[in-house]
Formats: structure tokens, sequence, C-alpha cells
């Protein structure tokens, strides 16, 4: 699932590359796709990766492939693929169950007031190269649907539609309960238009508690209903806009989402004693204690947008790692924000770090680079040219390739010499 695990680790079990050559490709934007829900070629969404090293990964035209690597030449093959008509799943990430089911939004209507969202359950087709359906659900609307769907371990899907409504669902598609995590139209990120004010992927403490934030401001801690009920309760919310800092930063009037400094599109990040680390569009990167209180923030380089990055941890959960529209990289103590190293990076950085099991963290950039840090004191351990610009994050498999997209529709394998 997006960024490994429900608690938004960004920990691969496997050791990735050290060096790096293009194994394979494949260029979604030669499938012809008729009825796009989006016409650039964009991949903005990172890849879910399956035990047997299949590649899930969607466009902006609205394409969810299913890829294999052959091992041999220099093309990965497309397995199958789905494709809702006039419908993307935009910054999504899909997420796998156990069973191999595929789950992953998609919406129509772009970001207009006529936005709705469907979210499916996905499996490889019998025959022929079109998924099957399982179900669907309608997550209504509007709002484009960019949620990434987070899996709990008793097998719910946790994820929120573009108007900010959180949905737990049944591995079986029976919605378990909702929640409202923003009033409706109470922070649109362009007032009428319909975008989106989640963009957010849910992250899920341990006594089950789902963490959220949105675009209009706040993050959102939501308890799921005592048994029988069908609506999760806000236990509180973080107000980013009472804890800005001393220093100011820039803003715009929206579009894109977020260039107003307002709430956050990041994903949460939950640590092994249940504290809440967030980037948000203020260029602020905050700890937040599991009552809801702040526990320190930290001031990255002020710049539009701010951080659009969730964190890496380690995994004694002491240092932090994420990516910021300005500063590149950036390491933090968990105990208490000061800077352990940064890596300054030409650009900014949309994706979301990788951490293999051996130290090495992985980041893509807007410049076309991907790079390989030493995690333990941010020396460059590689930097290749992508060719284009990268904003997912990048996903290990377990023979130690990497897999990337970038925003010219191309899928890259990369591995060692």
């Amino acid at each position: 699932m997006y960024q490994m695990d429900p608690q938004h680790t960004g920990r691969s079990p496997h050791a990735g590359p050290r060096q790096l050559v293009l194994l394979r490709s494949f260029d979604t934007a030669n499938v012809e796709t008729a009825d796009p829900g989006d016409p650039r070629p964009n991949i903005e969404s990172s890849a879910a990766i399956g035990p047997d090293g299949t590649i899930y990964i969607g466009n902006f035209p609205g394409n969810l492939f299913a890829l294999r690597d052959p091992g041999n030449g220099d093309r990965l093959e497309m397995l199958w693929r789905f494709h809702p008509p006039r419908a993307s799943s935009f910054h999504s990430t899909p997420a796998l169950g156990p069973d191999g089911t595929v789950y992953i939004g998609f919406s129509t209507g772009g970001a207009t007031p006529q936005a709705r969202a469907t979210f499916y359950a996905l499996r490889a087709p019998s025959n022929g190269r079109d998924a099957e359906v399982v179900w669907s659900i309608d997550l209504g609307g509007p709002g484009r649907q960019t949620s990434s769907p987070t899996l709990g371990p008793d097998g719910t899907i946790y994820v929120a539609s573009g108007a900010g409504r959180l949905f737990a669902i049944a591995p079986d598609g029976t919605v378990r309960w909702t929640a409202e995590t923003a009033p409706p139209g109470s922070g649109e990120a362009i007032p009428g238009s319909g975008e989106t004010i989640t963009k957010a992927s849910p992250a899920l403490g341990s006594d089950g508690t789902v963490y959220l934030p949105s675009i209009n401001g706040k993050l959102y801690a939501v308890a799921p209903p005592v048994q029988g009920g069908t609506e999760g309760t806000v236990r509180w919310t973080f107000d980013f806009g009472e804890h800005l800092g001393p220093t100011p930063f820039p803003t715009a009037s929206p579009p894109p989402p977020g260039v107003n400094g307002i709430g956050s599109g990041a994903s949460p990040t939950i640590g092994p004693d249940g504290t809440i680390y967030l980037g948000a569009n203020n260029s602020n990167f905050y700890a937040i204690a599991p009552d809801g209180t702040l526990k320190w923030l930290y001031e990255a380089e002020r710049e539009l947008g701010g951080i659009w990055s969730t964190a890496a941890l380690t995994p004694d959960g002491s240092t932090l790692y994420f990516g910021a529209n300005k500063g590149g990289i950036y390491a933090l103590s968990a105990q208490d924000g000061s800077v352990r190293w940064r890596f300054d990076i030409f650009g900014s950085l949309y994706n979301s770090p990788a951490l293999d099991s051996q130290g090495t963290l992985y980041t893509g950039s807007t410049v076309g680079r991907v790079f390989a840090l030493d995690s333990a004191n941010g020396q460059r351990i590689f930097e290749y040219d992508a060719g284009g610009p990268v904003w997912t994050a990048p996903a290990i498999r377990s023979d130690g390739s990497l897999v990337v997209g970038d925003t010219r529709g191309r899928v890259m394998l990369l591995g060692n010499r």
C-alpha cells in the first residue's frame, strides 16, 4: 500500500540497489485509452508491488496497470489493465489485499462540481487483458478522488473521498462505517470548483484511531463507532493555522491546491509511541501527540505548497525523513525535531521517500533525478537521470530492483549494474 503499511512508515523489508541502470520500462502513453479521465500522460501515483513482483500503478488518463518483469529485453509486460470510462485515479496508489485483490478509487468529472468518486475491488481476469470488478462503492462527491487506500490488519480498507468523508470498508465490499472529516463545502481548495478537500491517505493508529488531514486546515483524529454503529466520531482536530511558527511563508491563490498555505495534502506517519508526524502546506513539519497537542514543529525552507511528502521513519522510531518543495530531503530527530542532516536538491520533492532494509533512502525529484542516500549521514550513494519529473515514491521489489514512474507516463524498472 502507499508508504508500505497502515502507519505509512515508508519502510521496505527489502534491500534496494546501490547502483542504477534502466533494466526495463513501460510507456503507458502508448496505450490507447478510450474516454480518458484526464488527457495528460502523467504518472503521479506510486506503485504497489505484489508478492510475485507484479507492479500495480495508475496514470492520469485513467488506467490501472498490472505489469510483469519478464527478466529480459527492454520492456515490462502488461498483464492486464482497468479503465472506467472518463475516470482517473489521479494521485491514488493502489493497495493489495492478502488474497491478491487490488483496491483503488477513480473519479469522473475532473476538478469540477460534477466530480464523483467510485471505489473498486479488482482482480486479474481469467482471460483477456481487462480486470474483473469484484465490487464497487459510490464514494460520492464533489471532489477528485486522489486519496490512496489503507489496509488495516483485520482487512478493513480505509479510504477518504475527495469531499472529505472517511470510509471503512470490509473486504467483501460492505461499508462498515463512515465519518465526516470536514463539513460539506468548508474548504474546497478552489471554492466552487469541486476540487478535492482530502488528498491524503488515512493512517491507522494502534488503538484503531484513524488520522486524516485535509485542505481545509485541520488534521482529524477519528474513532470508530462502538459495536454496531455506522458513524465514526471525530475525537479531536488539530488546526495547523494555530501553530504557524515565527517565520512567514509565501501564499498564492489556488490552483493548485495547497499554495494558499492552508491544511495538508501529505499523509500522516505514526510512530511506535503513537505520535503523529505530518508536513503541511505552510512548510512546517509537525509532531502531534496522540491527544492532539503539539509536541514540536520544524520550519522547513519556505515555499509555495510547503511539504507534500509523507515521511519515512526508522525502525527504532528515532529519525524521520521527508522532502519539501524547497530544501531537498530533511532528516529530523523524532524526539525534538532537531535536524540530523539535510541533502539539498534543486527543484521540489513532491514524492515520499522509501527506506530500505539496509538504511538506504530513495527519493525522486521534479528535475528528473532519482537519488539514493545513506540515511545515517545524508551522503549521496548515487544519482540517476530518469529523464522526466518523478513524483512517485520509489517502490522496492524483493529482487532489489526499484520502480518509479515519471510525468511523461513511463514506468521504469531500475536495478544494479
